[in-house]
C-alpha cells in the first residue's frame, strides 16, 4: 500500500512524503482440522479468523478505532479450502517421494510446578522432525483425550527440520498417569512419553538440621560447664 502525505511549510514550500505499507494475509491448514486465517498489516495482526464461531475476530486495540472487513468470513473459508487442496496434493508428494526423513523427538513437561486439584497444562514438545505431517495423540489413565488437546502450527529450526507443539489441560490428582503418543513416517512405531503426577512435599531438612544443631551446640555447653567445674 502506497500512503502519501503533503506539508505546506510557512514560506509555502510544499513537501510531499510518500511512504509504504505492507498488508497481507495468511492462511494454515495442515492434517488436522485446525485451520488459521489471520491478517495483518505492517507485521501487525489487525484480524483473525474464529473458524468454531464462524466470524472475523479484530485484534486492534481500542484506541486504533473501529475497522471493517467486509465477507472476510467467506473470503478466508475459500482461501482454507484452496490451502487444505494444496496441502493433500503436497502430503501426495511427501509420501511417494524418497526423500530424505528425520525421526522426531518429544518430550512432556508441565507448564508450571504442579500442585493437587489446581489447574495446569501439559506441554508434549515434538521437534527434529521432517517431512510433516506427524500425529500426537494423549492418554489419560489409559483412555484417549486426544480431543481435549490442541497442536500448534509446524515450527522451523535452524537444521531444516520442524517442530511443534502439543498442550493438554489438565487438573493434576495423585495417581494419575498421563501419555502422549507421536507417530511419524520416520518411526516404526509410535514414540510414547509418560508423565505421572508426582507431588513434591515440603522437606523437613532444615528443621532437621537446625534441631540436630542444637543439640549438640547443648551437648558442647554441657560438656564445658563439666570441665569449668571439674578444674575448680
Amino acid at each position: 500500500l502506497l500512503a502519501t502525505t503533503v506539508n505546506i511549510t510557512h514560506n509555502n514550500c510544499i513537501c510531499i512524503t510518500v511512504s509504504y505499507h505492507e498488508y497481507g494475509q495468511i492462511e494454515a491448514c495442515g492434517d488436522s482440522d485446525q485451520e488459521d486465517f489471520i491478517v495483518q498489516f505492517d507485521d501487525e495482526q489487525v484480524a483473525h479468523i474464529d473458524f468454531k464461531e464462524q466470524k472475523e475476530i479484530i485484534t486492534l486495540p481500542d484506541f486504533a478505532g473501529q475497522i471493517e472487513f467486509p465477507s472476510l468470513y467467506e473470503d478466508a473459508k475459500k482461501a482454507t479450502s484452496i490451502c487444505r487442496t494444496i496441502f493433500d496434493m503436497l502430503k501426495e508428494v511427501y509420501i511417494n517421494s524418497s526423500e530424505a526423513t528425520e525421526p522426531p523427538w518429544s518430550s512432556v513437561y508441565p507448564k508450571s510446578d504442579s500442585q493437587l486439584n489446581v489447574k495446569n497444562a501439559l506441554i508434549c514438545h515434538v521437534t527434529g522432525f521432517f517431512p510433516p505431517p506427524v500425529r500426537v495423540s494423549w492418554t489419560k489413565n489409559n483412555v484417549n483425550v486426544t480431543d481435549e488437546s490442541t497442536l500448534s502450527r509446524y515450527y522451523p529450526n535452524k537444521d531444516g527440520t520442524l517442530n511443534v507443539f502439543s498442550r493438554l489441560s489438565f487438573i493434576p490428582e495423585e495417581g494419575d498417569i498421563y501419555s502422549c503418543s507421536v507417530e511419524h513416517k520416520a518411526l516404526q512405531q509410535p514414540q510414547t512419553r509418560m508423565w505421572d503426577v508426582e507431588i513434591t512435599e515440603p522437606s523437613n531438612g532444615p528443621l532437621v538440621f537446625c534441631g540436630v544443631g542444637l543439640a549438640l551446640g547443648l551437648l558442647g555447653l554441657a560438656t564445658g560447664v563439666f570441665f569449668i567445674a571439674k578444674g575448680n
